[in-house]
């Protein structure tokens, strides 16, 4: 189910705590002026995560304005709803995430210095598979036979399972030696 950020309420998140009492609420939002405002108010709700969404990333199934031209970067996002939350005493409510282009281990380690908890790669793993970025996931036309269900299609895909594990395996160096580099032991 999806709502729009002025839709999220409470009450919903309430209800949906009532429906399954051991599911997890998480609440997506994109990163935009005012965002940590919203965000203190799904952690007084008692969501259990709140994920801030970049205008860097974006599914290939969402017309083009909508990838190019919504939201602001996630490390501002982030950051702004990491220090709203401090600020309100609300930082331990919620497990903090964001997503939107993370390509690499200094993505990852400027998340962790903004806030983050949990780093989101979409994109980035498709490419590894052999994705080219043709923008037309939900047509099911995909070239390369990662997105579509045509069964001529699917026989193209050439990906493998370890191209990813390679690919987040190279990140989480990356990872490793940055954070080495700034003195932490270990990530979170």
């Amino acid at each position: 189910m999806t709502f729009t950020q002025s839709k999220i309420s409470p009450k919903l998140i309430y209800d949906l705590k009532n429906a399954n009492p051991s599911a997890r609420v998480s609440v997506k939002l994109v990163a935009e002026v005012g965002v940590g405002t919203i965000a203190a108010g799904v952690a007084k709700a008692h969501a259990d995560h709140i994920l801030i969404s970049g205008d860097s990333g974006g599914t290939g199934a969402s017309p083009l304005t909508s990838i190019k031209h919504a939201g602001l970067p996630w490390e501002l996002g982030i950051a702004e709803t990491h220090q709203t939350l401090v600020m309100n005493d609300l930082r331990s409510r919620v497990m903090l995430q964001t997503d939107g282009g993370m390509k690499t281990g200094r993505d990852v380690v400027i998340a962790a210095l903004l806030g983050a908890e949990e780093i989101g790669f979409s994109t980035a793993p498709l490419i590894a598979l052999g994705c080219i970025m043709m923008r037309k996931c939900h047509l099911n036309t995909c070239p390369v036979g990662i997105a579509t269900q045509d069964p001529e299609l699917r026989a193209k895909f050439s990906g493998q399972p370890e191209d990813v594990v390679n690919y987040l395996f190279l990140v989480a160096e990356d990872t490793r030696s940055l954070m080495a580099e700034l003195g932490f032991p270990h990530f979170w």
